[in-house]
């Protein structure tokens, strides 16, 4: 069943894109927010305040999952494992913004790039005025950003079903809501690495192997040797092993500031495709056995 939610799931997500603006996640977030200002105290100002936003949402939807995962001999349980999928990818679409990346990179207009690319890097000023440098930060974007938007929430749903799916997407959301938020948003950053990490080491060997391989490898050796923590050790890892894996040089990147992001682009879905492929073989090994 989880191959065929992971197949149908992918296959809704590209052909249905008006769904993605149904992506709303200001509920949660207003919920947090709510738990945040009437329970507070040093035992929720950390760790533990983390988990004691999280845990309900995550012990309702394993309730839910568990009563209906055999309704009407599982087609219920199918169905709603695949909206949970969903749902839970993005919330933006990477391709859509990688496209409105390309259409506006030559522009004259900075004001444009910078808003294209806030998209991708999350935050405006974190993109350089050169069109050569901002192609760059764009295109290691795209690689780090495949993890939390695509292959964080595969990887997790495989492993745990709908609750993996919405534990991966609400510790993000949490993550980046309180980034800023003192002990708590540290906390809560520290919680989402940690789910990050194996994924992130997984995508990054899905780049190596549908790459240059041995150029891949080297960047993933450089990142170790400066060792990463937490969930910039993650991005580290995905950036450095997938601009490896691109096998571009400086003069990609001058050339057509275009032609690195898609190659990106290509990169993600190539590795994607290998895990998808993994998880079809595991499935017909556990179906013979």
């Amino acid at each position: 069943m989880t191959l065929i939610s992971v197949l149908i799931g992918f296959a809704v997500d590209r052909l249905l894109t008006q769904l993605h603006e149904h992506r709303q996640y200001r509920n949660f977030l207003n919920y947090a927010d709510w738990f945040r200002a009437r329970l507070s105290g040093p035992g929720l100002d950390h760790f533990g305040g983390v988990l004691a936003v999280l845990l309900p949402a995550w012990i309702l939807l394993w309730l839910l999952q568990s009563w209906i995962d055999d309704w009407l001999f599982g087609l219920v349980g199918l169905l709603f494992s695949i909206a949970v999928f969903v749902y839970c990818l993005g919330p933006r679409d990477l391709a859509m913004d990688v496209d409105t990346w390309c259409e506006v990179c030559d522009s004259l207009h900075p004001a444009l790039r910078l808003c294209a690319a806030e998209q991708l890097l999350g935050t405006p000023d974190e993109l350089p005025p050169d069109v050569e440098d901002s192609a760059r930060g764009v295109t290691a974007a795209v690689l780090v950003q495949a993890n939390e938007r695509l292959f964080g929430v595969l990887f997790w749903f495989v492993l745990l079903g709908p609750l993996g799916a919405v534990m991966w997407r609400s510790s993000s959301l949490l993550a980046r809501h309180y980034r800023y938020d003192g002990e708590f948003g540290l906390a809560a950053g520290w919680l989402f690495g940690l789910l990050a990490w194996l994924p992130a080491r997984l995508l990054a060997l899905g780049y190596a192997l549908s790459g240059h391989f041995d150029a891949a490898l080297e960047g993933w050796r450089e990142v170790h040797r400066q060792h990463p923590a937490g969930g910039e050790g993650s991005e580290n890892v995905l950036a450095e092993t997938g601009m490896g894996a691109l096998g571009l040089g400086e003069e990609a990147f001058t050339r057509n500031c275009r032609e690195p992001v898609q190659s990106a682009m290509r990169l993600v879905w190539r590795s994607l495709v290998i895990w998808v492929v993994v998880l079809a073989l595991m499935t017909l090994v556990g179906w013979a056995g």
